[in-house]
């Protein structure tokens, strides 16, 4: 199975403002998945940033499934500054029929970017793919820190049996999972 069977092309054109990238934003700097999937083993790319269109997980926060959408009309409107980041634009993972099933294309690709060296930054989508982040690490048997931006700590039980997690429990699946590939957890932004 190629990386390319999880995602579909995006079009610049829907986040590029009317007169163009100037130069120095990062719209102009980046590549983008339009018609063919990049070549990722050749080692040209340092960041790979793909958005997950699913919001089946997310708890109270209908429409997350379309904010990779958003993201992308200010993140590639920003200026490069003095960096030089080599991004890949790899499009959206699409949803599976079922959530574990966008949970193992998020598990693959990660695991997979990690082994070529290419930083994964994942956009839209609940947090509930946390998780699915976490598990590509159990392939990879690689320890991982995790840090997370919340006003409340996620560790509630799954009512439903038959789903695998939500954005108000993957925390404590991600703890009480094993094997275990968690080193440090950091919480940022907790509210009492």
């Amino acid at each position: 199975m190629s990386l390319s069977d999880f995602f579909s092309p995006i079009n610049p054109e829907k986040f590029s403002p009317k007169q163009g990238f100037l130069t120095s934003q990062l719209g102009l700097k980046a590549n983008f998945y339009t018609e063919r999937f990049p070549e990722l083993e050749d080692r040209a790319f340092d960041i790979a940033i793909f958005g997950v269109k699913d919001d089946r997980g997310a708890v109270n926060n209908n429409g997350c499934a379309l904010g990779a959408d958003h993201f992308r009309a200010q993140f590639y409107a920003l200026n490069e500054g003095a960096f030089n980041s080599k991004i890949i634009d790899l499009g959206n993972i699409i949803a599976g029929k079922e959530v574990s099933d966008t949970y193992f294309a998020v598990k693959t690709v990660v695991a997979e970017l990690i082994k070529l060296n290419i930083l994964p930054v994942i956009i839209g989508g609940g947090q509930d793919l946390t998780y699915a982040q976490y598990m590509a690490y159990e392939s990879l048997e690689q320890k991982v820190d995790l840090v997370v931006v919340d006003s409340k700590f996620d560790l509630d039980e799954d009512k439903d049996e038959g789903i695998a997690t939500t954005s108000n429990s993957y925390l404590s699946k991600i703890f009480l999972h094993q094997p275990n590939f968690l080193f440090n957890y950091s919480n940022i932004g907790y509210q009492t």
